[in-house]
């Protein structure tokens, strides 16, 4: 049976409402790597967990809050930016013209030909 989810759901809330049943499940198997990065996605953009900074207008003194971000790879908004910063920075090194790039996986019987 497919379960369809509706409304706004992100990967962050799935993680929120999951997190705690699978890893009380599966915590030996886990990498603490992985744990610490989930939990910096469960806190991205929570001023109470990562802070925040304040901004004020000096005329009208209007205030700002804005929470930091977890700066994790696997988060999917702060890995978007990271990935965005570098697409940008990788393709100043790319020549102005026109190629394909192409990925060559050989099967495991044939790896002993490309050694060479």
């Amino acid at each position: 049976m497919l379960e369809t989810i509706s409304g706004k759901y992100t990967i962050k809330q799935i993680f929120k409402d999951n997190w705690n049943w699978f890893y009380d499940k599966h915590q030996d198997n886990i990498r603490e790597v992985v744990v610490e990065n989930v939990k910096k996605i469960m806190s991205c953009g929570d001023k109470d967990k990562l802070g925040y900074s304040l901004y004020a207008c000096k005329k009208c003194g209007h205030k700002h809050f804005v929470a930091h971000t977890c700066k994790s790879r696997f988060c999917n908004s702060c890995g978007k930016v990271m990935t965005d910063k570098w697409i940008e920075k990788i393709q100043k090194e790319f020549l102005n013209v026109p190629y394909h790039h192409l990925v060559f996986s050989p099967p495991s019987e044939l790896w002993w030909l490309f050694r060479g």
